[in-house]
Formats: C-alpha cells, structure tokens, sequence
C-alpha cells in the first residue's frame, strides 16, 4: 500500500492518496456534484459542511451549522443542499448560509440525532437516527430509519436498528442497503421507489469485529457495495448476493464513508475521523481525519436531487 499528496486533483501512481488535509474530527457523509465537479462531506462534531473543488484542487467553501450535521444531499439548485442536523432537516443557502426548515424527526432530543443518509430517485431523503455518541453510550439503541418528503412529512420506515449508517440502493433501485455499525451488519431491503416503503429485511453481509465497523456505504455502477470500516483500517466491496469481493488496506483506522466522484464517476473518495484518537494513534495514522481518494476498477452513479419534480409524479420516475 502507498499513499502521497494529490497532484492537482488526481491520484497520479498512488495507490492511496490525499485530496485534503482537513484534520476533520468526524468527517462522514462525502457525496459528488457533477455540475459543479465538487465533493461535499461534513465534519459532524464541529457543525461544518465543506466543499472541495476537484479541478481547482482547493477547498472554496465551509458552512456551520446550528446542530450536528449527520448528512447532506444535493437540490436541483446548486446553490441550496438539504442538510439533516439533530432533529432537524433544513435547506441550506450556500450563498447566504440562511437556514429553511422543511420538517422535524421525531426523535427523542438531545439523546437521539440524525445519522447519515441519502435521496432516493423520487426526491426523499432518507435518513438513520443514532444515539449522539457525545453521550457514550454502553450500547446504541432505538436507531430508526425515516424519509422525508419535501413537502415536510415525514413517514418512519417502521424497522430497529442499533446504529444506522450508510445507505444507498441498488442500480435498478428495487433494493436498498444499509449498514447497521454496532451490530456489525449490512442489510438488504426490498424497496418501492413508488411508495417509498421497504421490507423483506434480511442480512447480507455480516462483518467480523477484529476488521471494523461497517460505516458509510455506497453502491457503484455495477451493483456491488463498498463500505468504509471505522476503526478496521480498510473498505471493503462486497457483491449483492453478499461475497466478500475484496477489501481495501488504507492508512488510517477510521475510513468513515465513500462516495465515487470525478468527470468520469470512476474514482472514489473516503472521509475519515481523527475523533478520540492518542498521540500513538496519530503517530501510526499522521493523515487521521482527511479526505482521499482510493485507487479502483470502478463507476458510480450520480446523485439523486431532493425534491425534484420526479417526487411529484412517482410512477415517471427510473432508477
């Protein structure tokens, strides 16, 4: 395994390399807008929303929110993302930072916050609650998993979880996936794109403790999942019928979350964490807390919009 400083946004010979040094304490969450070529990712516990500019090689913006930031996900307008933040999902302005509330999950505040999540080809986000670990809980309990419309109503999909993580569905979106971190778990869900409901949970991959947590996922082009494992020094790929494909050695403990990203979706992109760490922690893993890009034979798929006129008439909608 080797790993460098990008050169002018791209991986060069490295196996591994570094977009940003961000020295983020929980950066999570990292999705890529093809219009404006930038990755968005959060830093949870210091309330930040960053964007990096991949072809310009710099970081050109940084919001702060009021709560802790779980996830964001694009609009049709460049300038405002839908960010879930405690309880709260809001628009965001990007270019005035103004706040817009668009509905309240029904949570148990400040115990629970919202997690990570995604949108979905009809225009909802979907989003995991978890027990905020600034409580250190003996055990996460009570995870829920909710969508939210963007005329605010909020449906709860009915299903427990410990600790709900990353999410995404399959290419012909009849499938949604979800990491379960503290029960070491990914799960497989029937999903209608049309009602905007899931069932048949069943388990597809169970991941062994001494090789991490499953964290933040996503699915590329082909259908297989890739998921970051905090505190297992690696990614893995795994097939939709539930095969290890392969997994990834990468150079810090705690790779948090994936995204594809590029002009041709054919690279990806991890956030990690530096949160809790010792000086021997930072010692063995010096690039804690960045933002990098892992060499792959791979594509993914873009991003689907919150609130986009396909919400308004469901049964136009393709996956």
């Amino acid at each position: 395994m080797t790993w460098q400083v990008c050169r002018s946004g791209s991986l060069e010979e490295a196996e591994i390399c570094v977009v940003h040094q961000a020295n983020a304490s929980l950066g999570e969450g990292p999705i890529w807008d093809t219009r404006l070529e930038a990755l968005y990712w959060v830093d949870i516990h210091r309330r930040r929303i960053h964007r990096y500019r991949i072809s310009e090689a710099r970081q050109d913006g940084v919001w702060i929110t009021r709560k802790s930031p779980g996830c964001l996900g694009l609009t049709e307008s460049t300038d405002v993302v839908v960010v879930a933040s405690g309880a709260d999902v809001l628009l965001v302005d990007l270019r005035s930072g103004a706040e817009t509330p668009v509905a309240t999950l029904p949570i148990d505040t400040p115990l629970m916050r919202a997690n990570d999540g995604r949108v979905d080809a009809a225009g909802r986000l979907w989003v995991g609650t978890m027990i905020d670990d600034i409580h250190a809980p003996a055990k996460f309990t009570d995870g829920r998993l909710f969508s939210v419309m963007p005329d605010g109503h909020v449906s709860d999909s009915g299903f427990v979880f410990e600790l709900p993580n990353g999410i995404d569905w399959s290419p012909d979106g009849r499938t949604l996936y979800l990491n379960d971190s503290t029960a070491q778990k990914t799960f497989a869900f029937d999903f209608s794109v049309e009602n905007g409901t899931i069932s048949r949970q069943r388990v597809l991959f169970d991941h062994p403790a001494a090789e991490g947590l499953p964290d933040g996922l996503c699915v590329d082009s082909s259908g297989t999942i890739w998921s970051g494992q905090w505190n297992g020094w690696n990614i893995k790929r795994i097939a939709p019928d539930g095969r290890l494909i392969e997994t990834h050695k990468v150079p810090v403990q705690r790779p948090s979350s994936v995204c594809f990203f590029g002009h041709n979706l054919d690279r990806l992109a991890f956030t990690s964490a530096a949160n809790g760490m010792s000086t021997a922690d930072f010692i063995a893993a010096p690039d804690a807390g960045s933002l990098f890009e892992l060499s792959v034979r791979a594509g993914g798929r873009r991003e689907h919009y919150f609130g986009s006129l396909a919400a308004l008439n469901p049964s136009t909608v393709s996956s």
